[in-house]
Protein backbone atom coordinates (compact mmCIF):
# COMPACT_ATOMS: atom_id res chain seq x y z
CA UNK A 1 0.00 0.00 0.00
CA UNK A 2 1.43 3.40 -1.28
CA UNK A 3 0.45 6.77 0.34
CA UNK A 4 1.31 9.81 -1.43
CA UNK A 5 2.39 12.87 0.39
CA UNK A 6 1.98 16.09 -0.80
CA UNK A 7 5.46 18.27 -0.44
CA UNK A 8 7.67 14.77 0.39
CA UNK A 9 11.10 14.10 -1.27
CA UNK A 10 12.59 10.95 -2.26
CA UNK A 11 15.73 12.24 -0.05
CA UNK A 12 16.88 9.54 2.49
CA UNK A 13 15.50 10.07 5.97
CA UNK A 14 17.92 10.81 9.08
CA UNK A 15 17.97 7.62 10.81
CA UNK A 16 20.10 9.35 13.87
CA UNK A 17 16.11 10.94 14.88
CA UNK A 18 13.48 11.70 13.99
CA UNK A 19 12.33 13.53 10.97
CA UNK A 20 9.83 16.26 10.26
CA UNK A 21 8.23 17.19 7.26
CA UNK A 22 6.37 20.34 7.43
CA UNK A 23 3.54 20.18 5.18
CA UNK A 24 2.69 24.22 5.43
CA UNK A 25 3.58 24.47 1.95
CA UNK A 26 0.75 22.46 0.72
CA UNK A 27 -2.36 24.35 0.50
CA UNK A 28 -4.48 21.43 0.77
CA UNK A 29 -2.33 20.58 4.24
CA UNK A 30 -3.10 23.86 5.69
CA UNK A 31 -5.93 23.93 8.24
CA UNK A 32 -7.52 26.51 10.43
CA UNK A 33 -8.25 27.00 13.70
CA UNK A 34 -12.19 27.48 14.27
CA UNK A 35 -11.70 29.28 17.56
CA UNK A 36 -8.52 32.00 16.59
CA UNK A 37 -8.66 31.74 12.95
CA UNK A 38 -4.72 30.81 12.68
CA UNK A 39 -3.57 28.52 10.41
CA UNK A 40 -2.03 25.29 11.66
CA UNK A 41 0.07 22.62 9.32
CA UNK A 42 0.21 19.51 9.59
CA UNK A 43 3.39 17.65 10.04
CA UNK A 44 4.81 13.88 10.40
CA UNK A 45 7.80 12.66 12.77
CA UNK A 46 9.26 9.81 12.14
CA UNK A 47 11.11 8.24 15.53
CA UNK A 48 14.11 6.27 15.22
CA UNK A 49 13.10 2.90 15.05
CA UNK A 50 10.71 3.78 12.45
CA UNK A 51 13.61 4.63 10.34
CA UNK A 52 15.48 2.13 11.56
CA UNK A 53 12.96 -0.34 10.35
CA UNK A 54 13.03 1.59 6.70
CA UNK A 55 16.56 0.84 6.32
CA UNK A 56 15.97 -2.87 7.38
CA UNK A 57 13.35 -3.18 4.98
CA UNK A 58 15.58 -1.37 1.86
CA UNK A 59 18.57 -3.95 3.33
CA UNK A 60 16.36 -7.01 2.65
CA UNK A 61 14.68 -6.19 -0.38
CA UNK A 62 17.92 -6.21 -2.12
CA UNK A 63 18.83 -9.94 -0.73
CA UNK A 64 17.73 -12.49 -3.42
CA UNK A 65 14.92 -14.63 -2.47
CA UNK A 66 16.13 -18.06 -2.97
CA UNK A 67 19.81 -19.44 -2.15
CA UNK A 68 21.08 -20.27 -5.51
CA UNK A 69 24.19 -22.31 -4.38
CA UNK A 70 21.66 -24.66 -2.37
CA UNK A 71 19.29 -25.25 -5.34
CA UNK A 72 22.19 -26.03 -7.01
CA UNK A 73 23.55 -28.22 -4.91
CA UNK A 74 19.81 -29.96 -4.45
CA UNK A 75 19.69 -30.14 -8.54
CA UNK A 76 22.74 -32.12 -8.62
CA UNK A 77 22.30 -34.24 -5.83
CA UNK A 78 18.74 -35.08 -7.77
CA UNK A 79 20.36 -35.63 -10.61
CA UNK A 80 23.27 -38.01 -9.82
CA UNK A 81 21.03 -39.97 -7.39
CA UNK A 82 23.34 -38.88 -4.53
CA UNK A 83 19.90 -36.71 -2.55
CA UNK A 84 18.45 -38.30 0.36
CA UNK A 85 14.69 -37.12 1.77
CA UNK A 86 14.73 -37.62 5.67
CA UNK A 87 10.87 -38.56 6.33
CA UNK A 88 10.47 -37.32 10.06
CA UNK A 89 12.73 -34.01 9.27
CA UNK A 90 10.08 -33.37 6.31
CA UNK A 91 7.51 -34.41 8.32
CA UNK A 92 8.83 -31.98 11.21
CA UNK A 93 8.97 -29.07 9.05
CA UNK A 94 5.46 -29.63 7.34
CA UNK A 95 3.77 -29.90 10.94
CA UNK A 96 5.70 -26.27 12.06
CA UNK A 97 4.13 -24.67 9.45
CA UNK A 98 0.57 -25.74 9.84
CA UNK A 99 1.04 -25.09 13.41
CA UNK A 100 2.69 -21.19 12.82
CA UNK A 101 -0.29 -20.76 9.95
CA UNK A 102 -2.85 -21.85 12.79
CA UNK A 103 -1.33 -19.77 15.34
CA UNK A 104 -2.17 -16.69 12.86
CA UNK A 105 -5.55 -17.68 11.27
Amino acid sequence: MNIDIKGLTNEPINSQGGNKVDASTDNNARTQDRSTGAAKSDTVSLTASATQLNALEEQISSLPIVDSNRISETRDAIATGTHQIDPRSTADGLLATERAFAQKG
